[in-house]
């Protein structure tokens, strides 16, 4: 019998690029390393978060194991603060070390068109530099006699020596940062007096200062004064809102109305064509005055808004045609809504 040949590996002893360039990198040095990781930890950010954050947060930067973003969103800072741990837990089992403890919103920086690597990371460098470290900074300022005499008296109003100590730990430190703020020069808010960082259009006196909670009070409070003008006119366009409510836009007023609309919808029976609540739901939809509503603009505004009313257990969708009427009948119906948008177009 012939003996099998035995082939010899082309490559003998030859290493694999991902065990060659770990074992560089830590030969360079600590520093070297961990620089190493956080930039790999950037360039993979939207494989570690998603796609969604991605898209509306933009990272900034690291600093001082803190990871830096932008978002130009109340609502997207409100979720990156109850998302933070979840995201210092990937990114640093991401990297395989501790890269980040904590996630903070910062302003956004604007990055150079071009330039090698050595030229973007002391631009970086500087970028970060700006960014004021509001804990070391809070931890060197000193308390005036009566801010210590202030302290000393709220943590002997407790009866409890260790929480005694507690609450003169945090108003302590609450008064430091304050004055910190101070010195930034952020200013009072218009509404419940808390220091708030000032925006460029509130250092030009374009706009009046405003804390994030008390802005998102107002935006709430204008999104009601909006659905209660829609409740009593349902048929008014973003020009009549904006009389009784000024700064309401169209999007706002959109939102709004698809809203008023979902929550009428829902009230709405099958099969109610002349409750109050039923025509009032069209004249939201259509944005139909009174006087142009119709039987048949009334069926067919139902008819499409079928699948979002209040339907029985045996509910069967009716044919088309059963409720729609055709012809003469249907032409005028059609017309009344083709003249609504033509009256809202002149206006």
């Amino acid at each position: 019998m012939l003996e099998k040949k035995k082939f010899t590996r082309r490559t003998p002893g030859l290493e694999v690029p991902r065990t060659i360039i770990p074992r560089w990198v830590k030969g360079k040095g600590p520093e070297f390393e961990m620089e190493y990781r956080r930039r790999w930890v950037l360039t993979y950010w939207r494989d570690i978060v998603g796609d969604y954050i991605a898209r509306n947060v933009e990272l900034m930067g690291i600093r001082n194991k803190t990871l830096l973003y932008y978002s130009g969103s109340s609502a997207w800072n409100n979720e990156m603060r109850l998302l933070m741990p979840q995201i210092v837990d990937k990114m640093n089992r991401f990297a395989g070390c501790e890269i980040i403890r904590e996630v903070r919103l910062t302003r956004r920086w604007e990055k150079p068109e071009a330039g090698d690597v050595l030229a973007f990371r002391a631009w970086l460098r500087q970028e970060e530099n700006k960014v004021p470290d509001f804990r070391k900074e809070r931890r060197r300022a000193s308390l005036s006699p009566a801010e210590d005499e202030s302290v000393k008296a709220l943590a002997g109003k407790a009866q409890d020596e260790e929480l005694g100590g507690l609450l003169g730990t945090i108003y302590r430190k609450h008064l430091q940062l304050k004055k910190v703020q101070k010195k930034h020069g952020w200013l009072p808010c218009a509404d419940c007096g808390a220091l708030t960082e000032p925006t460029p259009k509130v250092l030009k006196g374009e706009a009046e200062a405003v804390c994030p909670h008390c802005r998102a009070r107002r935006a709430e409070a204008q999104r009601a004064a909006i659905r209660k003008v829609l409740t009593d006119i349902p048929w008014a366009r973003p020009p009549q809102v904006a009389e009784f409510v000024p700064g309401a836009t169209p999007k706002l007023v959109a939102e709004q109305r698809a809203m008023l609309v979902q929550k009428l919808a829902s009230q709405v029976e099958f099969g109610d064509k002349k409750s109050l609540k039923a025509l009032q739901l069209v004249m939201l939809f259509r944005v139909l005055p009174p006087e142009q509503l119709t039987e048949d603009v009334v069926e067919r505004t139902l008819y499409h808004l079928r699948y979002v009313l209040c339907k029985p257990k045996d509910y069967k969708a009716p044919k088309r045609y059963s409720v729609i009427k055709t012809g003469k009948e249907g032409a005028k119906a059609r017309e009344t809504l083709a003249q609504g948008a033509k009256d809202f177009l002149k206006k």
